[in-house]
């Protein structure tokens, strides 16, 4: 787990920052935007689901809804709002994330999936790396 206010700076990844879990400070949680990691902390007891955001682009979860933005705390870390694909391959997520990293210069990509319009922020770390990605519903399409 990388904290940045940490004198000592261990090593950290756009990996891990998505895929596992980074914080900022010691209390709040950066990254964490996969569902598997959210599902196996939630099992260990250390997720306090907190909810999701509704609005006009997020409608409320349900068995087939495949984006969500919600808010949890994570052991003695907050998180204040994110967003993951739910129900998704890792593979499917590292693909997409890799690609909309060396296809686009810009850091926020759309592409459109079923019933899904979806930003894919993907934030570039000296241009060689991703940070962090993520992705946001732009508009959900009621079929």
């Amino acid at each position: 787990m990388f904290d940045p206010q940490s004198p000592v700076r261990p090593d950290s990844s756009g990996f891990e920052h998505v895929f596992v879990v980074e914080t900022r400070g010691g209390h709040t949680v950066i990254g964490f935007h996969n569902w598997i990691q959210l599902y196996l902390q939630e099992k260990l007891g250390h997720i306090d689901y907190k909810g999701y955001s509704v609005n006009a682009k997020s409608p409320q979860p349900d068995e087939s809804k495949h984006i969500l933005a919600l808010q949890f705390s994570w052991k003695n870390g907050i998180k204040p709002k994110g967003s993951i694909f739910i129900g998704v391959s890792p593979e499917f997520e590292f693909a997409l994330y890799t690609l909309c990293f060396l296809t686009s210069p810009n850091e926020r990509v759309k592409v459109s999936f079923n019933v899904y319009e979806v930003e894919i922020v993907c934030h570039h770390y000296n241009q060689k790396h991703i940070g962090t990605t993520y992705p946001v519903l732009v508009k959900y399409l009621n079929v």
